[in-house]
């Protein structure tokens, strides 16, 4: 058999690598493919054939021994020193098949020389010097995923990602980057406006704000009374339409009201709701059979809505005499309980206790409207906004995330042939841990909200990104509309699987390599790229919080810290920060050198 090992030029070139490219010369025209499955012919023993002269004759037929095989994907034409993806015409039996030399490379990774619109991450793997151009365009345009296991360099490329997007080469761009665990605004630094529950003002953090009236009827039902009665529910469906229509009245540029439902993003008084379908639960009346608002007992000890304090009415009897219960009490009082324990859980201050203008008074008054809060989020002068969400309760954070990525693109939607619509200004939303938000076989805003984007985004500007260690987790429906593939380490057959079944060429052969890829080393595949390509993607600038820890360095430092700043940590955690000082104490910060110190 014929070595693998070839010389051409002075330099060395294997035959036969999985991700390797072969070269079809036809006529003019050379044809590229990459190499996807390798093998031998299964050769029977000795015992049953007879080797002739170089070939190998079993059970009266004559075949080959010993031959190798190589399975290999078309996926682009070059001529004249120009490559072009796709193929115009196919190989025949007999065509020769040549080794791809760097020169070759050169060619086929020079498309992007000249072009605007194509930022570099690394370096081809396979070849030293060439840089790794990726395509904006089909960044933004045809949504993306990034996949790999713990440790495989997922943030490091997201980070490369928004830095190359944010070095000034693209002075208007527009990223959302969807931060469940904190570790992109240290990375990112002054490139992006980070917006978190408690913000670090000394850093330039901004609060993050989403105003409950933004939520559809059915998620702010869920998140604050819970599972009702259908008839419950349409009756207190219609008492937000209600309040929405009469406050909308109120709005700078009062909307139709025959265009309002109970989901219109028009701002209404929580409280005054809850205050509302309390009192309808206590209120008791002294004749029985006319029971009106006119005819109902004064309360014995007046609440308030803006305190959330109930009104206390005279007991109902238990008995068939004066008080009287309410004929059309729906029995919501553990509800409602719930739905107060929630208007005043601090966790929950960013939904119902906003600042900056966006809390309705009792009226449905309001300072700020959604246009100031949009501008906020995505109308700033730095290319990227991080939404660190790391301090959001997890139960409700699908519903928090899908309600503010519904605001920003149905603004954008909605401002078609303005300058700040989604085809003047494209948007790239960057969703980190997408497993969380686009699970398999369940239904939340954020999926539903996602789901849209992934589907229709192209046509109005919004491009995804999914990033997630598990992709076998993400819904399949929305993982196939990524029109590219970036994978990194995957070590999970289950997760392999679902990448090999996504991928957008058709070389599933190239996922079975995931497992011995390096660290920071990922096949890309799809729009981003005109070839699939092993890419060895460089280190970021700042590397964010979720970096590997220096092991063993920091287990092999002498000196252990002090023990009182588990005192601080735990101010840090009843606050939700991690940037609260307590007291002026300088020894806070020294180290000691026992446990016991």
């Amino acid at each position: 058999m014929p070595l693998t090992l070839v010389m051409i030029g002075g330099e060395s070139y294997r035959v036969g690598q999985i991700g390797g490219f072969i070269r079809l010369p036809l006529g003019y025209a050379n044809l590229y493919a990459v190499c996807t499955q390798i093998g031998v012919d299964a050769a029977p023993t000795i015992g049953e054939a007879n080797i002739t002269g170089g070939l190998l004759e079993c059970k009266g037929q004559i075949q080959l021994s010993g031959f190798r095989w190589m399975t290999v994907a078309l996926f682009g034409e070059g001529l004249g020193g120009e490559f072009e993806r796709g193929v115009s015409q196919y190989p025949t039996v007999g065509d020769e098949v040549h080794l791809v030399t760097n020169q070759d490379l050169k060619v086929i990774y020079g498309w992007s020389k000249g072009k605007k619109g194509t930022i570099s991450v690394g370096q081809i793997a396979a070849a030293s010097g060439i840089s790794t151009d990726i395509s904006v365009a089909g960044l933004v345009s045809r949504h993306s995923a990034v996949v790999g296991s713990t440790g495989a360099g997922k943030s490091n490329l997201v980070t490369v990602l928004m830095e190359t997007v944010s070095d000034g080469s693209l002075p208007s761009a527009r990223a959302i980057v969807i931060d469940p665990h904190g570790e992109y605004a240290s990375a990112l630094g002054n490139r992006a406006c980070v917006f978190r529950i408690n913000p670090d003002e000394q850093a330039g953090e901004k609060l993050l704000c989403v105003p409950f009236w933004a939520l559809p009827f059915s998620e702010l039902q869920q998140l604050t009374l819970s599972g009702l009665q259908p008839n419950h529910e349409a009756a207190i469906r219609d008492q937000v339409l209600d309040m929405k229509v009469t406050a909308a009245k109120r709005l700078s540029t009062p909307p139709p009201p025959e265009t309002l439902t109970a989901d219109s993003p028009i701002p209404f008084s929580i409280k005054k709701l809850w205050y509302e379908l309390d009192k309808f639960e206590r209120v008791t009346f002294p004749v029985n059979s006319l029971q009106t608002a006119e005819n109902e007992n004064s309360p014995t000890q007046v609440g308030s809505a803006e305190e959330l304090r109930s009104d206390q009415y005279p007991p109902a009897s238990a008995y068939n005499q004066e008080p009287y219960r309410n004929q059309k009490k729906r029995n919501l009082e553990r509800h409602l309980d719930l739905m107060r324990s929630r208007l005043k859980d601090v966790r929950f201050a960013f939904l119902f206790s906003t600042d900056g203008g966006y809390e309705p008074n009792l009226e449905g008054e309001i300072a700020h409207d959604l246009d100031s809060l949009v501008r906020d989020w995505v109308g700033h002068d730095r290319p990227i906004t991080i939404f660190d969400v790391s301090g959001v309760p997890s139960e409700v954070r699908p519903t928090i995330v899908g309600t503010m990525l519904r605001v920003v693109y149905d603004m954008l939607f909605w401002g078609q042939d303005l300058p700040v619509d989604g085809r003047e200004q494209p948007l790239l939303v960057v969703l980190d841990e997408a497993h969380l938000f686009v699970p398999e076989g369940e239904d939340t805003p954020a999926h539903r909200t996602l789901s849209m984007i992934a589907k229709e985004g192209r046509k109005y500007g919004t491009g995804l990104m999914l990033v997630s260690q598990r992709p076998s987790e993400i819904d399949g429906t929305v993982l196939s509309q990524c029109g590219s593939m970036i994978a990194l380490r995957l070590t999970n057959s289950s997760d392999r699987n679902k990448v090999s079944a996504a991928v957008p060429d058709d070389l599933g052969g190239l996922v079975e390599q995931l497992p011995s890829l390096r660290t920071g080393e990922g096949v890309f595949l799809g729009e981003v790229m005109p070839i699939p390509s092993r890419v060895r993607v460089r280190k970021a600038e700042q590397k964010p919080i979720g970096e590997d820890p220096k092991l063993p360095d920091a287990w092999q430092s002498e000196i252990r810290p002090n023990g009182s700043l588990y005192t601080r940590a735990l101010v840090n955690w009843r606050a939700q920060s991690t940037s609260t000082e307590i007291g002026n104490n300088d020894n806070n910060n020294e180290k000691v050198n026992s446990p016991d110190a």
